[in-house]
């Protein structure tokens, strides 16, 4: 099922341990250097910058091959520009098998060719079918092969994306069930989708794709915190069930999603603290965030300016109150440095703050007023006078 030599993947895999051990000072650059000219390698771009370009450069060759077969097979096909879309999707293909054939891994090249399967065949199926929900299907199944097959992360979100729209086109154009459940069917969508990356996570069989695994596991608590948010929740009900919300009648079971929607993000942070899960604990601060944004969205409590005062106020006591706390701590939660975070920019911007706040005098050279080699009174030299 893999594109790749699966003894190369696991010399990756090493390696960017390696890596992550040398960046928490565990082990020296000679040792790091040693691991990785010992191990055969694929031709990856470790730069997030690099890959950018790399896949922007794929994505133009996309574009001048689909632009070329258009250009001379346009007239023969007579304006039927679905079998070339079909055509566009087959050489996504083929340039991902050769890709991963001559050793291309997480480069740039082979995510504009490995991204451009579900988009081409997803855009063929839904000019020729019509159909959301065989485009959502599409999207679903050819997401999930590539990340299985290349090792591929965005491409399971994609799988996501679709799993997520063919449930929610089933029930909002195919009456699957009533619409009034829709909230509650991407909550527990979401829920299984946690506890099946869970599930995963803990066997080391699929270490490989560790970040697929953590992709999931993120847009599994980004759906279930929108499902039941108010603010999504209101939105879509006045645009699919057209209720009318006034102030003497809310959306059906508002009191729930009102509680729901400060509830998750208080227990994400919860759950976050006492598991060490970084990845809820950011997520849970966002939402957090954009429960109190939801409520000012429809009522405006006090003005903005006197609720930014008392929020920094409340923050700044947490703040402080948590750093007295846990200052001292070693283990567990603690206000300790950690060494697994890139400090690389703080320290930069430390030095550039010192930096601009010294103060430094330009020292001007003053006029000597006793000179010398002009037989003066210094007499440093013979002159033409007396």
């Amino acid at each position: 099922m893999l594109a790749y030599h699966k003894e190369t993947l696991e010399n990756e895999a090493l390696v960017a341990q390696a890596k992550e051990l040398y960046r928490m000072k565990f082990i020296p650059k000679t040792q790091l250097q040693d691991i990785t000219s010992r191990l055969t390698l694929f031709h990856s771009s470790s730069n997030l910058l690099i890959r950018i370009g790399f896949f922007l450069l794929g994505c133009l060759l996309l574009s001048a091959v689909a632009g070329f077969l258009a250009l001379f097979f346009g007239t023969l096909l007579d304006g039927d520009f679905e079998v070339l879309l079909f055509v566009y999707g087959v050489i996504g293909i083929i340039g991902a098998e050769f890709l991963a054939r001559i050793g291309y891994y997480q480069h740039g090249l082979d995510d504009a060719f490995i991204l451009s399967i579900p988009f081409f065949f997803g855009m063929a199926i839904g000019s020729t079918t019509d159909s959301t929900s065989l485009v959502f299907l599409t999207m679903l199944l050819l997401g999930t092969a590539c990340c299985l097959r290349y090792v591929h992360t965005l491409s399971v979100l994609v799988g996501a994306i679709g799993l997520v729209g063919l449930v929610f086109d089933l029930i909002v154009n195919h009456a699957l069930i009533d619409k009034l459940f829709l909230p509650f069917v991407g909550f527990f969508l979401a829920c299984g989708l946690y506890f099946i990356s869970l599930k995963f996570d803990k066997k080391k069989q699929y270490y490989l794709y560790s970040n697929a695994i953590w992709v999931v596991k993120g847009f599994a608590l980004l759906l279930a915190y929108f499902s039941v948010n108010y603010m999504v929740v209101r939105e879509l009900s006045e645009d699919l069930m057209h209720i009318v919300v006034t102030p003497e009648n809310d959306i059906p079971l508002a009191f729930l999603f009102y509680g729901l929607t400060f509830v998750i993000p208080l227990l994400y942070i919860g759950y976050a603290l006492k598991t060490k899960d970084r990845l809820m604990l950011l997520l849970g601060l966002f939402v957090l965030g954009y429960s109190f944004f939801t409520i000012r969205y429809y009522y405006q409590v006090m003005p903005l300016e006197i609720a930014l005062i008392f929020g920094g106020i409340l923050l700044f006591g947490i703040s402080y109150w948590a750093i007295r706390k846990w200052k001292d701590k070693e283990t567990g939660i603690t206000f300790q440095p950690d060494r697994s975070a890139d400090s690389s920019f703080i320290l930069n911007a430390q030095a550039l703050i010192v930096t601009s706040q010294i103060q430094t005098k330009t020292i001007s050279a003053t006029e000597d007023k006793m000179p010398f080699g002009g037989g003066g009174f210094s007499g440093g030299g013979a002159g033409g006078n007396y």
